[in-house]
């Protein structure tokens, strides 16, 4: 019975060893290349990972289900560990880091600029940067984004699993103002649409005189769990080059993926 024990323990270690150096390197990773860094028989990491393909916790590109021919097989993390990665991430550390890029986004267009996050099976405004004049801001930091009318929800939503998706739609879609998507498959058409530009905008879905435009951050190691959003009066808001405001906040999550990966690179170290 110890000696099984100790086996199962052994077993176990060897497959953390694999997922470890496996998040390390989000660009994935060949056999060839597992191997010679674990040292490990091939016969054994051969039924380790396609074990830990079965359980979710490593994605095969091309999957075992088909032909690989001469292709070489990448393996990387798979959705499992990416949602259980996300779980454990410190909204006030990328809270933290994420200051500088939204003060960029503040001065260039003088609207109030904020930071969410998919915290289990909720979205929150985490942190939030404003220009002088509207110094008490729009969206305060912890409050809940209505999944089907917050541009900065819909961001990140539009990017999951088109499962969570439904989660969502088994619920009522309560009309907030005249202008909120409340038919279920109105709202799958507009994450598909948000899918496709990368741009996500709420238009006084959730308070008549309010706009908010939002671009997710996509992160290797975890997927979109997080969008960065522009929010001001209607009157000013249509005010901006449209263009503009896009390409700016694409900018913006451009750095702050860079910034949340190297921050997460590092706790994986």
């Amino acid at each position: 019975m110890e000696e099984e024990s100790s086996k199962n323990r052994l077993l176990l270690e060897r497959q953390m060893e694999v997922i470890e150096l496996v998040a390390r390197h989000p660009a994935g990773l060949a056999f060839g290349e597992i191997q010679a860094a674990l040292d490990m028989p091939k016969g054994t990491l051969h039924r380790m990972l396609a074990g830990l393909c079965r359980a979710g916790c490593l994605d095969a590109e091309p999957p075992f289900e088909a032909e690989a021919g001469n292709a070489r097989r990448t393996y990387l993390l798979g959705g499992r560990m990416r949602r259980l990665l996300g779980t454990a991430i410190s909204p006030d550390q990328m809270a933290a880091v994420a200051h500088t890029v939204l003060y960029g986004l503040v001065e260039q267009f003088q609207e109030t600029a904020f930071l969410s996050m998919l915290r289990g099976s909720r979205i929150e405004s985490i942190v939030m940067a404003t220009p002088p004049k509207d110094w008490h801001g729009y969206v305060n930091p912890g409050h809940v984004m209505p999944p089907h009318a917050a541009a900065s929800a819909k961001a990140i939503l539009a990017f999951r699993d088109e499962r969570e998706w439904e989660a969502l739609l088994d619920e009522p879609l309560p009309a907030l103002t005249d202008r909120t998507i409340t038919s279920p498959q109105q709202l799958r058409d507009e994450l598909r649409r948000v899918r496709k530009t990368g741009i996500a905008y709420c238009r006084e879905e959730i308070d008549r005189g309010l706009v908010a435009v939002a671009a997710p951050i996509p992160l290797s190691q975890v997927g979109v769990m997080f969008s960065v959003s522009i929010v001001g009066p209607s009157q000013r808001m249509q005010g901006y080059d449209d263009e503009k405001m896009k390409r700016a906040l694409l900018d913006a999550a451009s750095k702050l993926a860079a910034i949340f990966s190297k921050q997460m690179n590092a706790d994986l170290k």
